[in-house]
């Protein structure tokens, strides 16, 4: 197999597009209940996929890529979409699982799936919409605002590897970009002294408001690993520097990261899997209408090690238990 190290964008000719297309209408499973035979058999459908799209996988697993993200293009959708869900919950009258079985499909080559009891009920796959009374909200139920550079559930002992959206519909005026930083390339703007405070546990990390739990801060480094291709452990919004010091790094960062940042407005037939220790994302605002033709996304988080949680899970389950228990057992 090639090595695809620098492809990050992959738009699938018309014959891969209903390859895989006639293979998402051959599978007859139940997602409402994702239990070990069914994640056994989609798996070995994934193995179907084609095998360009497979090759990509697999490199961006194993190779990484210099942007931490891979946008793949023309997938194929549902044919028809209820409303988008206006409470961020999943539709009940949803005919189709075109888009969910893209999540597992792809998904599935890069680890196990992964939910949080704290997060959409414990649900696997999450519905992404704006909503009405939450626009100035610096999380996924926001839209005016900006949603600012993160790495998905930082706070969390268990956090994802790697995240996946799924568009089902833009935004009305395709104003949304999905941004993506990667710290590859960000590291080349931050002063070397910076980089040192970044690599020390001076960062006070709060949770974010859908774990419940705003008391259950924790005090950790930025960049950990390796020095060329560090892990990154960022929110905007819900970390600060314990010092003046340690806050400088962190806006050098932030400057770093906006500089290189690329952004993308995903479109039905768009899937984009993020490397959740390379890459920081965010998203621009946007102006929903809430009539039912809203920005609607679609989610999945999977982890490599899946044995990491095996403490916070019973055993047939893929959702960790609240947070604040697991914090609190480990103090």
């Amino acid at each position: 197999m090639p090595v695809l190290k620098n492809s990050h964008i992959y738009v699938l000719t018309d014959q891969e597009k209903e390859e895989l297309n006639q293979l998402i209408q051959s599978i007859k499973l139940d997602l409402n209940q994702i239990d070990h035979y069914t994640l056994n058999q989609l798996e070995k459908e994934s193995y179907k996929l084609p095998e360009k799209v497979i090759d990509h996988l697999i490199s961006f697993k194993r190779e990484k890529n210099q942007h931490g993200t891979i946008l793949f293009r023309n997938l194929p959708t549902d044919k028809e979409l209820p409303n988008t869900p206006d409470d961020g919950s999943a539709p009940k009258n949803k005919m189709e699982n075109v888009s969910e079985l893209l999540l597992y499909l792809f998904m599935l080559h890069l680890g196990e799936p992964i939910g949080y009891a704290d997060e959409k009920n414990g649900q696997i796959i999450h519905d992404i919409c704006p909503i009405k009374g939450k626009e100035t909200n610096i999380e996924n139920s926001g839209s005016q605002v900006f949603f600012t550079y993160h790495t998905e559930d930082a706070i969390h002992p268990h956090k994802p590897d790697y995240l996946s959206l799924v568009c089902l519909r833009s935004d009305h005026e395709q104003k949304a970009k999905t941004e993506t930083a990667s710290i590859v390339q960000a590291l080349e703007l931050i002063p070397g002294y910076a980089i040192e405070l970044l690599r020390k546990p001076l960062y006070r990390l709060s949770p974010p408001s859908s774990f419940n739990s705003p008391e259950l801060s924790i005090q950790t480094s930025v960049l950990s690993g390796n020095i060329i291709q560090p892990n990154l452990c960022i929110h905007g919004s819900l970390m600060e520097g314990v010092n003046e010091e340690a806050q400088w790094a962190l806006e050098e960062l932030k400057k770093a990261l906006a500089e290189v940042s690329s952004g993308v407005v995903l479109t039905p037939g768009d899937l984009i899997i993020i490397d959740n220790h390379l890459a920081a994302h965010a998203r621009t605002a946007f102006t929903p209408k809430y009539d039912g033709k809203d920005r609607w996304l679609q989610r999945m988080f999977v982890v490599v090690d899946f044995n990491k949680s095996g403490a916070s899970r019973s055993i047939r389950s893929h959702v960790c238990m609240p947070l604040k228990i697991e914090l609190e057992l480990k103090k």
